[in-house]
């Protein structure tokens, strides 16, 4: 009884405490109904409590805690192309402000062979099938060869009378982003330019470029040289809707071209290495408790941050053994009290029944016994005779050998039939005197000819007389026998024969 009740209590300790864990459809469950999930977002400034609007679940707001979880930087292949608006609508300025930007920014910024750059420049498209012209050959890792290109690289003359200062930005922007798109890694664009990108049918429009930065995840960073005085206000804000960077440098009137190449080469500089960082965006954990019921259908959660609406579908927990037990323990406890009962009252019965029948099987148990000595007499007795038998077959089987052995070797005699075997082992050299029709050979004691060598084996061949003439029979499973050069498992003998026995040889003559 006392063993019963323990055993209960086990069983109702696994269940409560055994309860299913773990995450569910993306929501941790471990501490139901208490939930949490983890909320990404592309943007690398931090959020805090003022961005994340409300939390709704089936409709109904909910209070909630968030955490954000710093998961370190992944170190990725990092692909940067870099865009360079070449325009020749300002004698050439703006050309040799983003040169000398470049040169300087690749002479100084520390990178990995992990790290590739790919330089295009750009104006007006016009009727070219592209808005780029490669500076680079594609992706490259080599300074000295991305150098080389930069150097090498001749400026547009074409200027443009109408808009002379307006570019297919979006395009050359977009069609970047298609080479980006099935690399992995850290993406990112770096564009130099005026900031000011062409408005006409013909050119992508700012809403569709910028969706698609966004879809892709591909930030774009932009380095203005203004023209005149006063920030292009259309780029800063397209850039830092892709959770890129936008600064403006050297305006008309206050700054030189050399105090603006300085100043955009260390900012480029210090901001190359946040760019994997950046892109890598920030993850934070959202807490709340959630007012379903296990097993009950999914319902939805909705979170506002900075006024978009992500939704999520909330599964609660199944209702298990454990869970179940911990909302009706008293009624567990009374279903578990009569089962003990009924398990009590069937070992009762059980012990009582095994009284009742212990007698019989004693009987049966002896009765079993003399029906196994009885059986245990017969064997004896039948091995004894089998015994007898064995004996005088073999008496017989050895009379029979010994009247064939002494008929062989009076027929040896008769015919004059005495060989020899001339053994040669390397060491020593021996004759042996076959006189009697079955020699035995081999290594162990217990052969007629003893060969003493490792490369013989324990019972290596016969040389038997068959009535007529000798021959020799294979015992070894290694080391074979080899009679004349060749294999043999049994074998007539001549004279002169050359007999291999591993590395033993004998010669037979007769």
């Amino acid at each position: 009884m006392k063993r019963i009740f323990v055993i209960a209590i086990l069983a109702i300790s696994l269940c409560v405490n055994g309860q299913q864990k773990g995450t569910i459809n993306g929501f941790n469950m471990e501490n139901f109904p208490e939930v949490s999930f983890i909320y990404h977002s592309n943007n690398p400034e931090k959020l805090n409590k003022t961005n994340f609007l409300y939390l709704k679940e089936a409709g109904y707001t909910r209070d909630f805690r968030f955490n954000h979880i710093n998961n370190g930087v992944y170190k990725t292949d990092q692909h940067t192309i870099i865009l360079w608006e070449d325009m020749a609508h300002n004698g050439y300025e703006q050309f040799n402000f983003t040169k000398t930007a470049l040169i300087n920014f690749f002479n100084k910024v520390k990178y990995s062979n992990d790290e590739s750059f790919a330089i295009y420049a750009f104006n007006r498209r016009k009727n070219n099938p592209s808005a780029l012209n490669k500076v680079t050959d594609g992706f490259i890792t080599d300074r000295n060869v991305i150098l080389n290109n930069i150097q090498n690289y001749r400026h547009s003359s074409e200027r443009y009378p109408e808009f002379p200062h307006r570019s297919d930005m979006y395009t050359a922007i977009r069609e970047c982003m298609e080479i980006l798109a099935p690399l992995h890694g850290t993406k990112s664009i770096i564009v130099f330019t005026a900031g000011y990108p062409m408005e006409n049918s013909g050119s992508d429009s700012e809403s569709q470029v910028l969706k698609k930065a966004q879809d892709l995840h591909i930030p774009v960073y932009i380095i203005q040289y203004a023209y005149k005085s006063g920030v292009a206000a259309n780029s800063e804000g397209f850039a830092k809707s892709t959770y890129g960077t936008f600064k403006s440098y050297r305006t008309k009137d206050d700054t030189s071209m050399d105090q603006a190449v300085t100043t955009v080469t260390s900012d480029l500089v210090e901001l190359y290495p946040q760019i994997r960082k950046r892109y890598q965006g920030n993850d934070y954990k959202i807490t709340f408790v959630s007012n379903a019921r296990r097993g009950e259908e999914a319902r939805m959660i909705n979170l506002s941050v900075n006024g978009v609406e992500i939704q999520e579908q909330l599964l609660p927990p199944p209702m298990t053994l454990g869970s179940w037990i911990k909302q009706n323990t008293a009624l567990f406890i009374i279903i578990l009290i009569v089962i003990i009962v009924l398990i009590t009252l069937l070992i009762v019965f059980i012990v009582q029944s095994k009284k009742k029948t212990a007698q019989q099987q004693e009987l049966i148990i002896q009765q079993q016994e003399e029906t196994k000595r009885l059986e245990e007499q017969r064997k004896i007795d039948q091995e004894k005779y089998e015994a007898k038998e064995a004996a005088r077959q073999l008496e017989e089987e050895r009379q029979e050998r010994e009247a064939e052995e002494k008929r062989l070797t009076n027929l040896m005699r008769t015919k004059n039939l005495y060989p020899r075997m001339t053994c040669n082992t390397g060491s020593e050299k021996f004759v042996y005197d076959i006189n009697k029709p079955f020699i035995k050979i081999g290594r162990e004691e217990d052969n007629d000819l003893i060969i003493d060598k490792p490369t013989v084996s324990r019972h290596h061949a016969e040389v038997i007389f068959n009535g007529t003439a000798f021959e020799i029979i294979n015992k070894s499973q290694t080391n074979k026998v080899i009679v004349n050069g060749c294999f043999v498992d049994r074998e007539i003998l001549k004279g002169n024969d050359k007999i291999g026995l591993g590395e033993v040889v004998i010669t037979f003559y007769v």
